[in-house]
């Protein structure tokens, strides 16, 4: 125990000892009014920042939005132009002008004609589903 690198190491000790109680608040520091009063707010503004993380990006995803669809009817009225009359063309649309191009813009209509007694079932009425089975 007489080692010099003793003497170094209970120095050093020392000192940490003769520093540590500088960096620790006492016990009657840490218990008195305005501690607890500070770890309160600390702890009441933690608990508002959760709340308010969770809250708002909630609240900006279900609020109601505005209504964001074009309203030709409103635009007629003040233009005078009528939007399903309009056409654009582009410079390059020459290129896409092919005979009988006014067909190819025309939504078709199909006309289905349904016979008169339409049966309940797809099934045609001799299929095997709807056979008995004989035993043998």
């Amino acid at each position: 125990m007489n080692d010099p690198r003793d003497d170094d190491l209970r120095e050093a000790f020392d000192a940490l000892g003769r520093d540590l109680p500088t960096s620790i608040p006492s016990f009657a520091d840490l218990t008195s009014t305005n501690a607890r009063n500070a770890a309160r707010r600390r702890s009441r503004n933690r608990r508002i920042a959760i709340v308010a993380a969770v809250i708002l990006p909630v609240a900006f995803i279900l609020r109601p939005g505005a209504n964001n669809e074009p309203d030709f009817e409103r635009f007629a009225a003040l233009t005078g132009i009528d939007p399903g009359q309009v056409t654009w063309q582009a410079p390059s649309d020459f290129l896409l002008d092919v005979p009988s191009r006014d067909l190819l813009r025309r939504v078709p209509f199909l006309e289905i004609h349904a016979p008169a007694l339409a049966p309940d079932s797809a099934r045609p009425p001799d299929s095997n589903a709807t056979k008995r089975r004989s035993s043998s």
